[in-house]
């Protein structure tokens, strides 16, 4: 899953990705997998670990100076 950036209210949000992985076996979940919550590489039920990256760039503000 990946939240795009944005800017609400003043207030900046970063784009991050999430990722799923099937805790018994390390394979990346698929969409069909998280609706039976059955792996299909281990044929195990898999248990959600979750890995987040975060991509950050800097941006320069208005009125602001270095």
């Amino acid at each position: 899953m990946i939240i795009e950036a944005k800017q609400e209210n003043g207030i900046i949000y970063n784009k991050y990705e999430t990722h799923l992985e099937c805790e018994n076996c390390g394979m990346a979940v698929d969409a069909e997998e998280y609706a039976s919550g059955t792996c299909s590489d281990c044929g195990e039920p898999w248990r959600p670990k979750k890995h987040t990256t975060v991509h950050v760039t800097s941006v320069p503000l208005s009125g602001q100076s270095n």
